[in-house]
């Protein structure tokens, strides 16, 4: 005999219920229904699952449910029926090895999603994208950023002018991935700087125009950013931190923050990290395509380290005045000591607030500047 409750169809009202079974078939009584007889086969019976009560269907849609979940069993292995074997969610719950291999696997799948899945479809989709929706984000990024972090430049005018006329008539030129590049400058005090935003805007800060020595040296990091815009880099930055917010949103349930991500995006664009693999990619583009226009690779190399040493002695310096690098550098540290202190610096300070510093970048250079020289001799 099994215990429970009837719910006749249609009916949300439940009744006392006891069902009695042999090997072939059952008979449900109840004080309130009419007695309901026939063969086991023809019952519906729900799997188990840990101790939640099992439901059984009868041929009129009537309901019994039961918490007495071994008695089911028994009936399901004496009778024969086709639901006699037991669930698999059972036999994963009943098994703590079970339980660790399934969180283990809940893990490993949930890692390189994360770590592979979402980056490999944040590149496919970037790459799919139309270039004008990308203007929405920057629009948005750069609106922030002016009223934020960055202040209008105080550069000369005409230097301003004169290097956005280079930018066009030189590095521009070199493009045809149908991007609309445009140059902003913007002063943020004491920091060298420079970014791309997915649409081809490039914000170059005015400290970093004053660290460079040449007009090179500036192509050279322009050519870079350009290297993020044409890899789709930002944007597939802004995609993955868009899917990863979207999942914990899923996984915390809370879908109403699901409004509040449209407003974040510009948020990830600022705050998340080229990876190791985007900065390098950036790099081969800015010295494959320096070479092309007949411009020395080493100059990156020369404005990278340029930037280590200014940022051992950026405290040193007046913000009402330009700096005298050469004169700094030889004041309050020696070339030995700034090579020493290159590994400490690259902590300290950060190449265009997401560019790490690197030597082994510095040394990529300095193997493409090898390989211009030879062209050069030819």
């Amino acid at each position: 005999m099994i215990k429970g409750w009837l719910y006749t169809e249609n009916s949300s009202a439940r009744k006392e219920a006891e069902l009695f079974s042999d090997e072939q078939s059952f008979r449900l009584t109840s004080s309130e229904s009419e007695p309901v007889s026939g063969s086991i086969s023809e019952l519906e019976i729900s799997q188990r699952v840990g101790n939640i009560p099992r439901k059984i269907t009868f041929p009129d849609r009537s309901l019994f449910e039961t918490a007495e979940n071994d008695a089911v069993d028994s009936l399901l292995s004496s009778s024969g029926h086709k639901s006699r074997h037991v669930g698999m969610l059972h036999i994963f719950e009943s098994c703590w090895q079970w339980v660790a291999i399934a969180l283990v696997a809940t893990l490993a799948v949930g890692f390189s999603t994360v770590y592979w899945g979402m980056p490999y479809a944040s590149k496919k989709i970037a790459y799919s994208m139309p270039v004008a929706v990308t203007a929405a984000i920057s629009d948005q990024t750069l609106a922030l950023l002016d009223k934020s972090i960055l202040e209008e430049s105080k550069l000369d005018p005409d230097k301003q002018n004169a290097i956005r006329e280079h930018f066009k008539e030189k590095l521009l030129t070199l493009q045809n991935e149908g991007f609309e590049y445009e140059l902003h400058f913007r002063d943020m005090p004491k920091i060298p700087n420079a970014f791309a935003l997915p649409s081809g805007d490039i914000i170059i800060t005015d400290r970093l125009v004053q660290l460079a020595d040449s007009q090179e040296e500036i192509d050279s990091v322009l050519l870079h950013e350009i290297g993020h815009v044409v890899h789709r880099h930002g944007l597939q930055r802004v995609l993955h931190s868009s899917f990863v917010t979207f999942a914990l949103v899923l996984a915390s349930g809370d879908i109403t923050a699901i409004n509040s991500l449209a407003a974040a995006i510009p948020i990830f664009l600022l705050e998340s990290h080229y990876s190791r693999e985007n900065e390098t990619e950036s790099d081969v583009y800015a010295f494959e395509h320096m070479i092309n226009a007949g411009i020395d690779p080493i100059y990156f190399s020369t404005i990278m380290d340029k930037m280590i040493k200014y940022s051992l002695v950026e405290d040193k310096v007046d913000d009402g005045n330009e700096p005298d690098h050469e004169s700094s550098s030889k004041k309050n540290t020696s070339n030995e000591e700034v090579m020493k202190d290159k590994a400490d610096a690259e902590e300290q300070f950060k190449y265009f607030s997401s560019h790490p510093l690197s030597q082994e970048r510095i040394e990529l250079a300095k193997k493409y500047s090898e390989k211009f020289s030879r062209q050069i001799s030819r």
